[in-house]
């Protein structure tokens, strides 16, 4: 028997282990432009839930008395919940189960109850949401007739809620387990796995509830002549629009010219071997700033290259760093973070021979690559 309470807790175990990792793989969603502190915060509305669960139960080795083989207890529990927007909440849940005690007897033993408890969890179980618990309750012990008592009991525990299940709407699928102090005699610490459904309720409600989006003032608009036209809308105007007539959505630069896939910053030098900015790179940086924020859907890589004069790895450190220099200088500007990323290739992209002067200060360049 005790082969079969190793297998029953072993293949509980696994099972809510498994759902556990399938589920844990779902991002959370996160606002990035808000910061950690914001992403952590609860839901701004109470949630109030219900839930039902299927469990089984490994007893405590002192429940096997008095002839009894009781290896497992199989049951079923149903819960009401409110988690606040600070993550705590609470937990109503009321339970039964029947104990196996084998054929000596002929008779199983029985256990009904009802507790509340205390939660805290992390997230708001529109995703996957770890929990714990702790609380107290009232439950009634049906053994023999003359020896059935009402008792306390204490239980801690642990678990997780899944976000919605495909095309069932919010319903979520939830697994605990939780130690069980029960008083009864000379009192008993079971085990309990439980795994089921949970359902949010209210939604609907509150989301009628929620008003429309006011409706937006209508604005006339009048248009005043100025004397700058800009034909194909590229946001140069005519007078000095160096390519007129581009199509609509091309990107340009400031004389209205189609932005190459990548942009080489002719004049942005650094300091001798070092990853400082000349003061002088700054009015072509300035210009480069103004496109990227005129493009903000623009994913765009600052590529650092170097000449063949010095180590492989020297150069390919060196490089790193002046791309990382120059994404600084934007970012400083206002360029999103997110829009920007980095690369040193040192001396492995050439564009001139390195064996001559003037083509090694071709080589030691950096470039701005569109990614998007």
């Amino acid at each position: 028997m005790e082969n079969l309470k190793g297998r029953i807790t072993i293949c509980s175990l696994v099972a809510t282990l498994g759902v556990s990792a399938v589920y844990a793989q779902d991002p959370v969603p996160v606002d990035e432009s808000a910061g950690s502190e914001v992403a952590a915060e609860a839901p701004t509305e109470p949630i109030h839930y219900v839930g039902v669960l299927g469990t089984v139960t490994r007893p405590d080795d002192g429940r096997s008395q008095r002839g009894a083989d009781i290896d497992y207890a199989m049951g079923v529990s149903a819960l009401f919940g409110k988690q606040y927007t600070n993550r705590w909440g609470y937990e109503i849940q009321g339970f039964g189960e029947t104990f196996e005690t084998g054929d000596v007897l002929r008779t199983d033993w029985y256990r009904y109850g009802l507790n509340a408890d205390l939660t805290y969890s992390w997230g708001d179980r529109s995703h996957f949401t770890p929990f714990v618990l702790a609380g107290v309750g009232g439950n009634y012990d049906d053994v023999f007739p003359g020896e059935d008592k009402t008792t306390w009991f204490a239980n801690v525990g642990a678990g997780f809620v899944t976000g919605g299940i495909s095309r069932l709407g919010g319903l979520r699928l939830r697994s605990e387990v939780r130690y069980i102090y029960d008083d009864f005699e000379d009192g008993y610490g079971d085990i309990r796995l439980g795994v089921g459904f949970e359902l949010p309720l209210f939604t609907a409600a509150a989301e009628a509830a929620t008003p429309p989006p006011a409706s937006e003032e209508q604005v006339k608009i009048v248009e005043v002549p100025t004397g700058l036209l800009d034909s194909d809308g590229d946001g140069v105007v005519d007078e000095k629009d160096q390519c007129p007539d581009t199509p609509a959505g091309t990107r340009v630069d400031g004389n209205g010219c189609p932005l190459p896939k990548v942009m080489t910053l002719n004049g942005v030098t650094f300091e001798f071997d070092k990853t400082r900015l000349r003061p002088d790179a700054e009015t072509i940086l300035d210009s480069a700033t103004e496109i990227l924020k005129k493009y903000p859907d623009m994913q765009v890589e600052v590529a650092g290259h170097t000449d063949s004069m010095g180590t492989e790895a020297y150069n390919l450190k060196l490089s790193d760093g002046r791309a990382a220099a120059v994404r600084e200088y934007f970012v400083g500007k206002g360029v999103p973070e997110s829009q920007l990323t980095s690369k040193g290739y040192g001396e492995s992209e050439p564009v001139a021979d390195n064996a001559s002067e003037e083509g090694r200060e071709r080589n030691r360049r950096v470039e701005l690559r569109i990614l998007n």
